[in-house]
């Protein structure tokens, strides 16, 4: 038969870890291992499929693959039920030829939904169920389409005739769906994963155009939030602090991040922020009923804009879709961005001649949250936005809209079909190591291990934006996101904890012992899967800049810059303005029972295709890692000698702290280049720069 299998594509904007397997070395192997299957053909004669679920429904169908995109497969093609005309709801069988066992384990591949009984492979012997093995996970929105090594024992049933059925029965459902590949017969058990002999290589795709990424991406964040506005970029009376009463080591090394936009003033704290109480010469002292303290308002629109301009970004302001109205949002644009009615004329009457001009405005900030004051259900939502947009853009035609928006089809496509036409951009969250209310943060290598969920989030809401009709009018703006969530302990629940312990709580964000390699590494993770999917994501806004979560540090005699500082500082400045697409393949990270690809990477290019640099990320916590780099289609192919800029430390847990600001920072450094190959650094960032005559 003519088995229509899971063909691989390489898409303008994907990036593919692909697990390559090799027979053990010969001393620990007295036979060699016999092949059942590879599904590198379509001619597998004997296999019989049953059903819909193992029908290709389009080339490139496994990169809109339930939550994101496949890695460790063998090869260029492997099955996978999410490719059928149904995806998740498709159901069916695959089964093989009978096969004599002839060595002591059966070694595959498999990933997708967790499901026993209902999506997994399962050996027949004699025709009675001798094994069976289910995918990787159940639950929505957690877990990557990666795929792990798995073997069975099958010594007892040796000479006797087996078969396989690889099934999918489970219809519909987030992981409706099952992945396999490279099955075969061995007589090497692997003591640990890391016994499997891997390849890593990074090739330029073939006749693929470059791609201009929007520097919004690299965007960044500040909320009314403990330490980060005041006391943090804003600090009147500090020595350290301009005739403003602004940070100006702050401006300075956030000015060398080249930010393309900041977001403000929240986060949660806009949910219940006026804007009237900070503008004008008499501010009002609140109470803020998000977080539960006092705001004095001495920060405020006009203190907002001003310091964006000083540092180079957009504003972009986040009105009140929690308590407030919608008008009130449009009376604040016009505030900012008109020299007419009540509130442009307040403006100038404010000392502000000049418009603001500010272009960017969020309809609120997670409403879609119990969390949220003001909160509204996937119903309410989507007429709201849509009323909202339509006042913005009466009041001022030149803004861009965004609505909070989530990786869940209940809430998104309901907002999309209602408002879609009126909105810019989808605004999507992330916080992918959850400790609000504790402080036990993840270890490195937990971390890596969730550095592909970006990407999976990034996928589902392509195809959202695929399925009501918006791909490519309506954009994705992850305009607040961080490996870490912040902790304050009892938000969102009632009744919450005494304020004063709250409050103290929150001291906690401020650790810089907690800002690793894993900060760091995560970072260039996240931008990199940005970067690969640049014609639907247009910004990005890092949570926060300053104290709590981000990227520097704050103290009366200066500032500590963190790992997630320089690897903003190398993607700002390092990176060329054009993605070129490539083909990765890359051994898996392996922990518990979790896997990610061990190399990340994109390339750019700048317009005249005379300098390439390539970003790549190496996870591996302990060990470093040769790639080998297939360049030949680059106009110098590969050089001997490659320059390069390179983040690392002694150890996977290093920081910068207080007396110790240069412990991790980037250093220029020349890979040698043997065979094509580069050994690149345990746990490090490298920028390596492609030269071209």
């Amino acid at each position: 038969m003519k088995l229509r299998f899971f063909k691989v594509f390489v898409p303008v904007f994907a990036l593919f870890a692909v697990l390559m397997i090799s027979a053990a070395s010969a001393q620990n192997v007295s036979r060699p291992d016999i092949v059942v299957a590879d599904f590198e053909t379509e001619a597998l004669d004997g296999w019989k499929a049953e059903g819909e679920a193992f029908q290709l429904r389009e080339p490139g169908a496994q990169f809109r693959c339930g939550m994101g995109s496949v890695f460790g497969f063998h090869g260029k093609n492997l099955i996978s039920t999410y490719a059928a005309p149904g995806g998740d709801q498709a159901v069916g069988t695959l089964t093989s030829p009978e096969f004599k066992i002839e060595r002591k384990y059966i070694k595959f591949l498999i990933g997708g939904g967790n499901f026993p009984g209902k999506t997994g492979i399962a050996l027949y012997v004699d025709g009675q169920k001798a094994a069976e093995e289910t995918g990787l996970f159940n639950v929505s929105m957690q877990g990557h389409e990666g795929l792990a090594v798995k073997f069975w024992d099958v010594s007892e049933f040796q000479g006797k005739t087996a078969k396989l059925v690889i099934f999918d029965t489970q219809a519909g459902g987030d992981w409706g769906h099952i992945k396999a590949d490279y099955i075969c017969q061995t007589d090497d058990q692997p003591k640990d994963p890391g016994e499997v002999v891997f390849q890593n290589s990074i090739a330029c795709a073939a006749d693929a155009k470059p791609v201009e990424f929007d520097r919004l991406i690299f965007g960044h964040f500040i909320e009314h939030f403990h330490r980060l506005v005041y006391d943090g970029i804003y600090e009147p009376g500090s020595p350290l602090s301009d005739e403003n009463g602004f940070r100006k080591d702050v401006i300075e090394a956030v000015r060398d991040l080249r930010p393309s936009i900041v977001r403000w003033p929240g986060g949660c704290f806009a949910s219940a922020y006026h804007w009237m109480d900070g503008v004008g010469p008499e501010r009002k002292l609140v109470f803020d009923k998000v977080w539960r303290s006092e705001d004095p308002n001495t920060f405020g629109t006009a203190e907002f804009v001003k310091w964006c301009r000083l540092i180079g970004a957009e504003p972009y302001i986040c009105g009140n879709a929690g308590t407030g109205t919608m008008e009130e949002i449009s009376d604040w644009v016009e505030y900012c961005n008109l020299n007419i009615g009540h509130y442009g004329r307040m403006r100038q009457a404010h000392g502000f001649k000049e418009p603001f001009n500010v272009k960017y405005w969020s309809i609120g900030n997670e409403n879609w949250g119990a969390h949220e004051l003001g909160a509204k259900t996937p119903q309410e939502w989507g007429p709201w936005v849509r009323e909202a947009a339509k006042l913005l853009y009466t009041t001022d035609p030149s803004v861009k809209v965004a609505a909070p928006a989530t990786p869940s089809e209940t809430w998104t496509i309901p907002l999309l079909q209602q408002a879609g036409r009126y909105i810019d951009y989808i605004a999507i969250h992330g916080y992918y190591d959850f400790v609000v209310h504790h402080n036990n943060t993840a270890p490195y290598i937990a971390c890596m291990m969730r550095t592909q969920h970006p990407e999976n989030h990034i996928v589902r809401t392509i195809t959202m934006l695929d399925k009501t009709g918006f791909r490519g009018k309506v954009h994705i703006a992850f305009d607040e996101w961080n490996l870490r969530s912040w902790h304050h302990p009892a938000f969102g629940s009632y009744p919450r904890i005494p304020t004063p312990e709250e409050h103290a709580a929150r001291d906690k964000n401020d650790i810089n012992s907690a800002y690793t390699m894993a900060d760091g590494l995560f970072t260039a993770c996240f931008l990199n899967s940005c970067l690969r999917h640049c014609e639907d994501v247009k910004m990005a806004c890092f949570s926060p800049t300053v104290n709590g979560r981000g990227a520097i540090f704050t103290h009366p005699k200066g500032i500590v810059k963190r790992t997630t500082y320089h690897v903003y500082w190398m993607y700002a400045n390092l990176l060329e303005k054009n993605i070129l697409p490539i083909d990765l393949q890359s051994a898996p990270l392996l922990w518990e029972n979790k896997s990610t690809p061990m190399i990340d990477a994109v390339l750019s290019v700048n317009d005249e295709g005379s300098r390439y640099v390539l970003a790549v990320v190496n996870k591996d916590p302990e060990k470093a890692r040769p790639v080998t780099l297939e360049l030949s289609k680059l106009p110098n192919g590969t050089p001997a000698k490659l320059e390069a800029t390179v983040l690392s430390g002694n150890s996977p847990d290093d920081f910068n702290d207080v007396g110790a600001e240069n412990r991790v920072v980037p250093q220029k450094t020349v890979f040698e280049v043997k065979d094509g190959t580069v050994t690149l650094p345990p746990h490090s960032l490298s920028f390596i720069e492609i030269p071209v005559k």
